[in-house]
């Protein structure tokens, strides 16, 4: 919560996309943080956290997914594509406007409040210590999930399935981030790759819908090209996140059994594999 406010400062100069990322992962990791502690440890302070948090969270956001968008222009088209220049010139006119909305939103932030309740909630956090049980069982339980979304995602084949398993990877990610250290150091790399592919997958599906929008007037042999670009980079990282969670050796499987019996980490058994495994 003390990093929040540093990088706040940092942010407020002329909010370039490193310093919104940086706060808004400090923003996020307290967040997180609250969510899983309010349900080991329930206490109004976590809400009020969430509560003072949120809208500039969510504003810095949308200003991050914007600078994001604008990054990936930049890689799916070519110098001298003009619908490339097009969408650079009014993803440079959304950001514009967004930071002035971050500036408003960061203004009315309540850095008094926000200390006060890091005061109170310190203690708090410390009921029970890292690696705890309750925090292996809680990271297990999300492991769970992010494989039941996993099926659903490769059955299904929609979108909005495979954004659902994005966030479930997360959360069962932020609790082995600020809760159990010792794993998260071992599954780290793993994790984060995944991640990184989900999150690649997301950009390419909101950048697909903003050149949608803002299509219009344009010849459609131009677009269909620049949807296929798109498209093609989505469908190689979809490629990779089935072959690596469908596959015996699934790093959920393994996690999943690293969290048994809340001890040390365990190889996950080839029968418990065989058990678990589900069809295409």
């Amino acid at each position: 919560m003390d990093k929040v406010l540093d990088l706040a400062e940092t942010a407020r100069k002329d909010f370039d996309a490193d310093a919104v990322h940086d706060l808004r992962v400090a923003l996020r990791r307290c967040r997180t943080m609250a969510e899983t502690l309010s349900e080991v440890n329930p206490d109004p302070g976590w809400r009020k956290l969430k509560k003072a948090s949120k809208p500039l969270f969510q504003n810095l956001g949308r200003l991050r997914d914007c600078q994001v968008e604008r990054d990936w222009v930049k890689k799916i088209g070519g110098s001298g594509d003009a619908f490339r220049k097009h969408l650079l010139k009014t993803l440079a006119d959304k950001e514009k406007h967004l930071k002035l909305d971050a500036a408003v939103e960061l203004g009315r932030f309540e850095r008094k409040e926000w200390k006060k309740l890091a005061r109170k909630l310190g203690d708090r956090a410390q009921f029970f210590p890292l690696e705890s049980v309750v925090f292996q069982r809680l990271a297990q339980s999300r492991a769970a999930d992010a494989g039941e979304l996993f099926h659903k995602a490769r059955k299904g084949r929609s979108r909005v399935a495979w954004h659902r398993l994005r966030i479930g990877l997360k959360q069962f990610r932020y609790n082995v981030e600020n809760f159990l250290p010792e794993r998260y150091e071992a599954w780290y790399p793993e994790l984060k790759s995944l991640q990184d592919l989900l999150g690649e997958i997301h950009d390419l599906d909101v950048l697909r819908t903003e050149s949608y929008r803002h299509s219009d007037g344009w010849d459609p042999a131009v677009i269909e090209l620049w949807l296929e670009k798109i498209e093609s980079a989505r469908k190689t990282r979809l490629e990779q996140v089935k072959l690596r969670l469908g596959d015996k050796d699934s790093p959920i499987l393994r996690w999943r059994a690293g969290l048994q019996n809340g001890r040390a980490l365990q190889p996950v058994p080839a029968a418990a594999a065989a058990l678990v495994e589900r069809p295409a």
